[in-house]
């Protein structure tokens, strides 16, 4: 379903239906307590209920009136987005002077992907969004355009098969969506990026009959940048496991083990638009990992960029050997902080569910600067420890360090981060963010719709956007 948004301060008289915002505890009095009773109605955030009329007026509940904000907002909005997708012109009146959540939500919520259905069903909708046209209003209503159409671009990238987002066509992708954001672009094929040393990626690739890439992002802004941040995102197109090959029940979702990358990019995306005041660079190692051609074996000693040698000891625990280089490359340009995201670990998942997104690293101030960031962009971040007296799990008797330590169920996840942080050079600020439970939804609820999230494109745009802070 694609929309076009127009602000107005006047109600057109061509619409279908009127979305009028109505708060708990404070139900029109028109509406008898019988009526209201039998249909359920209270006034809960996302709650709607249509009464005919031309046009029809759709109630929407807002919750209690103090307790409304942005993520209320949000939530009300992506179910309103779920039960008016059949009005070809629709006019919503505004709860309040923050349209961006509003429309963040309306976009997130009603976000399909159908681009592989024969006979998809689309509506092209004009939303007229009634309230005071001022300067403030036109900006809110042009981010929450821009951010919330970065989060469905993640979305459609994660969605993608994997056989037709293959590592060289993503990279293609890259670059055209660089183009159209004013971002610079470069492409390393596998001949570059053996001749730069990134034995982690060469490794991992080896698996597959389809090349690796390596996308290198750049975004500058018009005036001189105070800062400048490294973001590196894990960009598996699709993970078998190698030769350690999944079962079945797992591989259908392994098309969405680029989903760090995919942020990454559309993220990316918006900065320029959004005036963004530091300077952003963005490296995407892709990748599949297959267990075709010739796999790394248990046992293989891989050379990273770092010149670090690497036992593999497990040829599903890909992802972090493919960060591993592009977060020494990172680190190689003198970056101000270094924030990774990735698809990384199951047991993130398990500890912190589908909703929590863990975060470690070797700066306090950065990795509270993106829970912060979280929360005003309305998602959820919590720290794990990187515990020292762990580091010797990752000990090799054959090479610097092991990508998998066997045998231990407990804390492996806080090994993946302890493993990464080996390849990010001393005194860079560094934040790691495991998605591994976030990236993929499998409830239909709110702004979270069955398949890819595009978890941590709001987080970063926040960050980035307001200076790092």
């Amino acid at each position: 379903m694609s929309a076009e948004w127009r602000l107005t301060p006047q109600r057109a008289s061509d619409v279908d239906a009127v979305v009028v915002p109505v708060w708990a505890g404070e139900l029109p009095a028109e509406l008898s307590p019988a009526f209201l009773a039998g249909s359920g109605f209270s006034g809960a955030a996302g709650q709607t209920l249509h009464l005919p009329g031309d046009p029809v007026t759709v109630l929407l509940g807002c919750g209690p009136r103090a307790a409304y904000g942005p993520d209320t907002a949000r939530t009300a909005a992506a179910r309103l987005a779920r039960g008016v997708g059949g009005y070809r012109r629709l006019a919503v009146q505004a709860p309040d002077a923050d349209l961006r959540p509003l429309v963040e939500g309306y976009l997130l919520g009603g976000y399909r992907f159908s681009g592989y259905f024969t006979a998809a069903p689309r509506v092209d909708q004009r939303i007229d969004l009634v309230a005071e046209d001022t300067p403030e209003a036109r900006a809110a209503l042009a981010t929450g355009l821009r951010v919330g159409g970065a989060v469905l671009l993640a979305r459609d990238l994660v969605n993608e098969p994997g056989e037709a987002l293959t590592p060289p066509e993503f990279a293609e992708r890259a670059l055209k969506i660089s183009s159209d954001s004013g971002l610079e672009c470069e492409v390393w094929d596998a001949k570059r990026i053996s001749h730069e040393r990134l034995g982690g990626l060469l490794g991992v690739s080896r698996g597959s009959l389809v090349p690796p890439r390596l996308v290198r992002l750049r975004y500058r802004p018009a005036e001189p940048a105070a800062r400048r941040i490294a973001l590196v995102g894990k960009g598996v197109t699709y993970d078998a496991g190698g030769l350690a090959l999944k079962p079945n029940a797992e591989l259908a979702t392994m098309k969405a083990d680029m989903a760090g990358a995919a942020t990454v990019l559309a993220t990316m995306s918006t900065l320029g638009a959004l005036n963004c005041p530091i300077a952003v660079d963005g490296w995407l190692p892709l990748t599949e990992n297959m267990p075709n051609a010739d796999p790394i074996r248990v046992g293989d000693v891989l050379r990273m960029r770092s010149g670090a040698t690497v036992e593999v000891r497990h040829p599903d625990a890909e992802g972090r050997l493919i960060l591993a280089d592009a977060l020494a490359l990172a680190g190689e340009t003198g970056p101000d902080a270094i924030i990774d995201l990735a698809t990384l670990t199951d047991a993130a998942a398990v500890a912190l569910g589908r909703r929590i997104t863990a975060v470690m690293g070797t700066d306090e101030a950065l990795s509270e600067a993106v829970r912060a960031a979280g929360r005003r962009a309305g998602e959820q971040f919590w720290p794990l420890p990187l515990p020292e007296e762990y580091r010797t799990q990752l000990t090799s008797r054959v090479a610097d360090l092991v990508n998998y330590t066997i045998g231990v169920r407990h804390g492996t996840a806080l090994l993946a981060g302890l493993f990464l942080r080996e390849f990010v050079p001393p005194g860079i600020p560094w934040a790691h963010l495991d998605i591994q439970g976030t990236a993929l939804s499998d409830t239909d609820d709110g702004e979270w719709v069955p398949g890819g999230t595009g978890v941590g494109v709001r987080t970063l745009v926040e960050l980035l956007v307001s200076g790092g802070h």
